[in-house]
């Protein structure tokens, strides 16, 4: 990926942060989600742990769901939830730990769809420890892809 990708940025912040906050995901999966999805999602997640700097627990919630609704009625792939920093860098708030929820419905969608939403909102993470996130934040689709093509490309090796 390029040196300039935002997912490579975020490795030149310096997050301070208090002990009980560490760095990766923590995975929540609906029940009705097969096994073979679980695993799919835990092999990605892994990956961008082993590659990419995770300074903030990110919390994930994989939804049985077709789509989620974000504040404005409207269907969306993925949610966001944020907290602003109270003085930047510093993040000491365990209680302020960033969630994505994502729908995962593989009857609907396949799994490179289902990464590619999961991508844009860990893209989100990344504005929001650059601390260039807003409400209309809206991920970079070039690098979305380039994110995606490098998993599977590693994948297939």
């Amino acid at each position: 990926m390029r040196a300039n990708h935002l997912w490579n940025r975020a490795k030149e912040v310096q997050i301070q942060t208090s002990s009980d906050i560490v760095g990766n995901f923590d995975i929540g999966f609906d029940d009705k989600i097969p096994e073979e999805t679980k695993d799919a999602l835990m092999k990605f997640v892994y990956w961008v742990e082993d590659n990419f700097y995770l300074p903030v627990t990110l919390w994930v919630d994989f939804k049985y769901n077709h789509y989620l609704i974000d504040r404005t009625g409207k269907r969306v792939g993925y949610r966001f939830y944020w907290a602003d920093f109270s003085a930047y860098p510093v993040f000491e708030n365990p209680d302020d730990i960033p969630v994505i929820e994502l729908p995962v419905r593989t009857e609907y969608w396949t799994i490179e769809e289902i990464l590619t939403s999961f991508i844009e909102a860990i893209t989100e993470y990344y504005a929001w420890l650059t601390n260039t996130i807003t409400d209309t934040t809206e991920p970079d689709e070039s690098e979305i892809e380039e994110v995606l093509q490098s998993y599977l490309g590693e994948r297939l090796k």
